[in-house]
């Protein structure tokens, strides 16, 4: 088999630079290999893909990670760990989009040093020994599920932040997101720190006791962020939606939902036909603290496709008003509503 063509990165005393800005650094382009001591850069990624253990280690915002420099993974903040490169791309991707989405809606400044953006990897480990300390296999095993249980929280309210205007730092809801930003960068301190050699069991114990404890707390106010912030993205006007539709003999009716502060008004208004309906205007109000059963009325009949959502009122009716002007037919004449 051919062995990857490796660059060997000049081993020397990490020296960290801070930049006055934060600085974005993640790099897809190279791929890496570390053993244990040296850092090498790979240009064949394929050869470590199926059988290696690989990571992207972390970088506080505003340092430099100096190109050709050993010692990195003693300077790193925190780890993404997985079985394949593209696996952790994909975890660092999905930590990313929640600081982004963080950051535009609470503003600059507001996530703190430890960044997702600031990044090195994906790195192949091929020193088999790091990460294998048995004593700390527990921790390992509860740390996987600090991990899930961390990201489902994220993929529950990420969307409250994706769906809503900007609050800023000031926002009601900043504390809740805050614990759960908390808790992500505990648990990748914490697998930083479980890829190490020589774990002091007591002390990677300790530190698994205090991420659990922190991701039960942003748990628990998850509803608190539902409630305020729908997770839907709602109309930006009060117009919410507007279509016609066939009345047979009266015509067709054209159908106009818009919100009035706390209650929805729908419009019909009448038009062709045979003239019976014709300029016929009904209201109906529709407040919103009076919405009672919920319920879908499928299609009745052959070439009717329409299914219909029923919205019925707690209260018996919802206010409906008609307008109906003079109009004259052979038999009858309609008089206007008062």
């Amino acid at each position: 088999m051919r062995k990857p063509s490796l660059f060997v990165l000049t081993v020397s005393l990490l020296a960290l630079v801070v930049t006055v800005h934060a600085q974005e650094q993640t790099d897809y382009t190279n791929y890496y290999v570390f053993n244990g001591t040296t850092l090498q850069v790979l240009d064949d990624a394929s050869f470590y893909r199926t059988d290696q253990q690989w990571q992207v280690w972390l970088y506080q915002e505003g340092v430099h990670i100096p190109r050709y420099a050993a010692g990195l993974q003693y300077s790193r903040w925190g780890l993404i760990q997985g079985r394949s490169a593209e696996s952790v791309k994909g975890q660092l991707k999905a930590a990313q989009n929640f600081e982004k989405d963080y950051l535009n809606f609470f503003g600059p400044g507001t996530w703190g040093r430890y960044t997702f953006f600031n990044a090195l990897g994906p790195i192949a480990i091929t020193d088999q020994t790091m990460g294998k300390n048995n004593a700390a296999l527990d921790e390992r095993y509860q740390f996987d599920g600090l991990y899930e249980r961390v990201n489902k929280l994220i993929v529950r309210v990420q969307p409250s932040l994706e769906n809503n205007e900007s609050q800023g730092p000031t926002s009601s809801v900043k504390e809740y997101f805050d614990e759960i930003r908390d808790a992500l960068q505990q648990v990748s301190k914490l697998c930083s720190r479980l890829a190490q050699p020589n774990l002091q069991v007591y002390f990677i114990r300790t530190k698994v006791a205090q991420t659990d404890r922190a991701v039960v707390l942003a748990g628990n106010n998850v509803p608190k962020i539902t409630a305020a912030l729908p997770s839907v993205k709602l109309p930006t006007s009060n117009a919410w939606m507007s279509h016609t539709e066939a009345a047979g003999s009266d015509g067709t009716i054209r159908v106009e939902v818009t919100q009035m502060g706390s209650s929805v008004s729908v419009r019909q208004t009448w038009s062709g036909g045979d003239g019976g309906m014709t300029g016929t205007v009904i209201v109906t109000i529709v407040p919103f603290d009076d919405l009672g059963r919920i319920h879908v009325r499928r299609p009745t009949g052959i070439g009717d496709g329409a299914w219909t959502v029923v919205v019925e009122s707690a209260h018996g009716a919802f206010p409906e008003t008609l307008d109906s002007p003079l109009r004259q037919k052979a038999m009858r004449i309609f008089l206007p509503s008062m």
